[in-house]
C-alpha cells in the first residue's frame, strides 16, 4: 500500500512540479539568450550599414574592421596577450576577403603598422607598386591584391584604441582626398561610438 502511495506522489510531483521547475528555468535563464542574440544582430546590422555606406561612397573593393581582444595570458606572469580579429568585412564582387586569415592574430606580428596607427591615427599606402614602405602588411596586401591600402584607428569614447578600419582598393590606385579623410573620420567616430556603447552595455557598465 505504501509503495503505491509513494508511486502516486512521485507521479504527481513529476507531472505538476516538474513542468513548473522547467518553466521557471526557461523564464530565468533561457529568455536571456534571445535578448542577447537580438541585441547582437541589431548592433551588427548598424555596423554593417556604416561599412556599406563607406564602400559605396568610396568605391573601394574591400573594407573591414578588426578589434583588439585578450587572447590569453603569458606564462608565468599571467600578463594579457593582446590579439586582434576581423569581426566585420565587406567585399566587392570578384574580390578576395581577409577575415578567415585574421583571427586571433597577436598584435606583435604587426608592430610597425599598429604603432603607426596608434601614434598618428591612420596609415596610408597610396600606391603599393611605387611604395618603399609596407609596414609589415605584405601578407594582407597580397591577399587583397591591393593597389592602395589605408588603415584608420577606431577609438572608444575614452580615446582608447579599440580597433582598426582597413580600406583597400584593388581596381586602381586611389588617393583619398581631404574630403574623403574627413568623411571617413566621421564614420570611424560613429563606429567607435557604436562599439563602445555595445561593449560597455554588455559588460555591465
Amino acid at each position: 500500500m505504501m509503495t503505491m502511495i509513494t508511486t502516486i506522489v512521485v507521479a504527481i510531483i513529476t507531472a505538476v512540479i516538474g513542468p513548473v521547475v522547467v518553466e521557471w528555468v526557461r523564464t530565468k535563464l533561457v529568455k536571456k539568450k534571445p535578448k542577447a542574440v537580438h541585441e547582437a544582430i541589431t548592433f551588427n546590422a548598424m555596423v554593417d550599414e556604416q561599412l556599406s555606406q563607406l564602400m559605396d561612397d568610396l568605391n573601394c573593393n574591400n573594407i573591414w574592421i578588426a578589434q583588439f581582444h585578450n587572447g590569453g595570458n603569458f606564462y608565468p606572469t599571467k600578463k594579457s596577450i593582446q590579439k586582434f580579429s576581423v569581426f566585420y568585412e565587406k567585399v566587392s564582387y570578384n574580390t578576395f576577403g581577409i577575415s578567415p586569415l585574421l583571427q586571433n592574430i597577436p598584435a606583435s606580428l604587426f608592430p610597425k603598422a599598429l604603432d603607426k596607427v596608434n601614434t598618428e591615427s591612420y596609415l596610408e599606402i597610396i600606391d603599393v607598386e611605387a611604395s618603399n614602405e609596407f609596414y609589415g602588411l605584405e601578407t594582407i596586401i597580397n591577399q587583397l591584391k591591393s593597389k592602395s591600402l589605408y588603415l584608420f584607428g577606431i577609438y572608444s569614447l575614452e580615446d582608447v584604441l579599440i580597433g582598426v578600419l582597413c580600406i583597400s582598393f584593388s581596381d586602381k590606385v586611389t588617393e583619398l582626398t581631404d574630403e574623403d579623410h574627413s568623411y571617413i573620420s566621421q564614420k570611424v567616430g560613429a563606429v567607435g561610438t557604436l562599439l563602445t556603447n555595445y561593449l560597455y552595455k554588455n559588460n555591465g557598465k
